[in-house]
């Protein structure tokens, strides 16, 4: 994982203002594991740094996204890379539709991407891909901090998922440690 930390730090090399963007449903296991990581960031969020969790429709939040004028783009979803379960590969824009399944999104990420490079052209865009292990339905569903949020708190903040995440261990395990490397990317930048 340092390796992964000098990597994102290249690719984020001259950056000035940030967002990560998590892709994924919730509902669908290990698919959720952008919007897990994005939950467990959002209070880095300030005038450098935006966390935003899209969900499975990062073209809702595309406004929000040009208005912060970021130099770099970072979207972190599940990807069918070759690899075993918690691979964690980094993809050029231009690779992201080879390897970024579409089932789960409101519309291919390929052409929300395609939206922001024709509004934001000196973004510089690349993603974070995760290998998943499980991608079934989970049939209980909970409430994502049942007993610290309240329903208003759920409808004031669209980046708050609203279910409990359900990460196979293999994925929450690299989910984790993936958080601390963005953390320290927010130190550094």
């Amino acid at each position: 994982m340092k390796d992964l930390l000098e990597t994102i730090l290249n690719k984020l090399n001259g950056a000035s203002k940030i967002i990560f963007i998590g892709v994924g449903e919730v509902k669908l296991n290990d698919d959720g594991v952008g919007p897990y990581i994005i939950s467990e960031l959002l209070s880095y969020s300030n005038e450098n740094f935006l966390f935003i969790n899209a969900s499975t429709d990062p073209m809702d939040r595309i406004d929000e996204i040009v208005d912060f004028n970021p130099s770099h783009i970072v979207v972190i979803d599940t990807c069918t890379y070759n690899g075993p379960p918690g691979t964690v590969a980094i993809l050029e824009r231009e690779n992201m539709c080879d390897y970024v399944p579409i089932s789960t999104h409101t519309i291919p990420l390929s052409v929300v991407i395609d939206l922001l490079v024709e509004r934001l052209p000196n973004a510089e865009i690349f993603m974070i891909g995760l290998v998943p292990e499980d991608l079934k339905g989970f049939t209980q569903l909970t409430l994502y901090k049942e007993n610290e949020l309240s329903l208003d708190d759920y409808s004031e903040n669209i980046d708050l998922p609203f279910f409990n995440f359900n990460l196979s261990d293999t994925i929450k395990d690299v989910a984790d440690k993936l958080i601390d490397i963005i953390k320290k990317i927010t130190e550094k930048i």
